[in-house]
C-alpha cells in the first residue's frame, strides 16, 4: 500500500508508541491521543524494561521466544534511529539464587536445556559476569541473548522524535469507536483503559497490578539484570545510569489502586538486601506500582473490526513484544504477508466483514 494513510493511535504507553513509530517510518500520517500527556504516566513508565524472552518462558509457550528476541533486534535498530539517547544494552541476564532457593533455579533450568544461549555458570564466570556477586553466590543459569532498556528514556526519545517529525499529539480523551469515521485506521491501545472497548472481551480482560522499588546504591554495580529466584514472584534487579537499581516485581491480582503495600515494599527491599549487604545503605528514590492489562492466559492480542485495530492484554511483556506486535499491525494496515515467525500466528482476529480479505499469515 503506497498511499499514506490517517491513522488515529489512542494511548501513548509502549504499544501505541511502537505502533506510532513503525508506522511513521512507513509514511502515514499519524494522530496520537492520551489525555495523561506525552510521555504518560502509566503502567509503561513503571516498567522494569527487561527484555527477557527467555526468563518468561514458563509465562508463555516456547515458540512465544522468538517473537522476543525479534523484539530485540527491533529495538536495537529503533535506539540507533532515534537522535536522542536511550540506555539500551544486550548483556545478557544473569539468574541466581540463595541455596535454600536453589530448587527454583534447577526447575526453571529445565525449561532451557538444550539451548545454547542459556548456559549454566559457576563461581569463576559470575566473576567475570558480575564481580560483586562472586562471594555470595556459587552457581547460576546465563541467558546471553537478552537485553534491557530504560523504559522512561525510551518513552521520552519516541515522543520527542515524533513531535520533531510533526506527529498530532493530543492531550485529550477520545473514544476508538467515534474515530472511525476520521481516520482510515484506528489502534486502541489503551490498556487496562480499554476494557469497554466494543472489540475486546472485557471479561478476559484483567488488570494486575505490578510493584517495584527503585533505588540509588553508589558502592554497587550491575552490567546486566539479576533475576533472583524467588519462592513467591519473579523477582528482578535491573541496573539503571547513576547507580540506580530497579527491584520488581510483584504480581497482584488486583486494578483497584496503584499504592503499594507495606509488606510488598518490605519483601522487595529484603530480597536486595540478600542480593548485596551494600543495598542496606541504598537511598530509596521511588516506591510505585502500575496496572498491566491482562488476559486470562497473560498473552497479547491483536483484534482487528472493520478500520480498529486493537493491540491489549501485553502483561509485563510490554516493551518486549510491542514492536514486533507493531510490526504486525503495520503489515494488517499495508496488506502485506506477516513475514515473523510462527509465534503470532491465530493473534489477528478478523471480524465477518474482513473474512474475504487477503488473511496475514505468519511463515513457519
Amino acid at each position: 500500500m503506497d498511499t499514506p494513510q490517517s491513522i488515529a493511535i489512542v494511548g501513548a504507553g509502549i504499544m501505541g508508541l511502537s505502533n506510532a513509530f513503525t508506522l511513521l517510518e512507513e509514511g502515514h500520517n499519524i494522530t496520537i491521543y492520551d489525555p495523561e500527556g506525552f510521555p504518560a504516566k502509566n503502567a509503561s513508565l513503571m516498567a522494569g524494561g527487561m527484555l527477557a524472552p527467555y526468563s518468561e518462558i514458563e509465562h508463555m509457550p516456547r515458540e512465544w521466544v522468538d517473537a522476543g528476541l525479534e523484539g530485540i533486534s527491533l529495538w536495537q535498530k529503533i535506539v540507533n534511529t532515534l537522535p536522542f539517547p536511550v540506555d539500551f544494552k544486550q548483556e545478557g541476564s544473569l539468574f541466581v539464587a540463595h541455596k535454600e532457593d536453589m530448587y527454583i533455579l534447577n526447575r526453571f533450568a529445565a525449561h532451557v536445556e538444550g539451548d545454547k544461549s542459556c548456559r549454566r555458570v559457576g563461581a569463576e564466570e559470575i566473576k567475570r559476569l558480575e564481580p560483586q556477586l562472586a562471594e555470595r553466590f556459587t552457581s547460576g543459569l546465563f541467558m546471553e541473548k537478552e537485553a534491557h532498556i530504560y523504559p522512561k528514556q525510551a518513552m521520552i526519545a519516541l515522543c520527542d522524535f515524533m513531535r520533531e517529525r510533526g506527529v498530532n499529539m493530543r492531550q485529550e480523551w477520545a473514544d476508538p469507536v467515534e474515530l472511525q469515521e476520521q481516520f482510515d485506521w484506528v489502534i486502541d491501545c489503551r490498556g487496562y483503559g480499554a476494557e469497554d472497548s466494543h472489540i475486546i472481551d472485557a471479561e478476559e480482560l484483567r488488570g494486575v497490578k505490578g510493584e517495584i522499588v527503585i533505588v540509588r546504591n553508589e558502592a554497587f554495580s550491575l552490567s546486566r539484570p539479576v533475576r533472583l529466584m524467588h519462592p513467591r514472584y519473579p523477582l528482578y534487579i535491573v541496573p539503571r545510569p547513576e547507580n540506580i537499581f530497579m527491584i520488581g516485581a510483584t504480581a497482584i491480582e488486583s486494578a483497584e489502586d496503584e499504592t503499594v503495600s507495606l509488606r510488598s515494599a518490605m519483601e522487595l527491599m529484603s530480597a536486595l538486601y540478600s542480593l548485596h549487604p551494600s543495598f542496606g545503605d541504598a537511598r530509596i528514590v521511588e516506591i510505585c506500582a502500575g496496572i498491566r492489562p491482562s488476559y486470562t492466559d497473560n498473552l497479547p492480542r491483536i483484534k482487528t473490526d472493520k478500520n480498529m485495530i486493537s493491540c491489549n492484554g501485553l502483561f509485563r511483556h510490554g516493551f518486549l513484544l510491542s514492536p514486533f506486535m507493531a510490526d504486525c499491525v503495520k503489515n494488517h494496515i499495508e496488506d502485506r504477508q506477516n513475514n515473523f515467525k510462527s509465534s503470532f500466528v491465530g493473534v489477528f482476529d478478523e471480524s465477518n466483514d474482513q473474512r474475504d480479505r487477503k488473511k496475514l499469515r505468519s511463515r513457519a
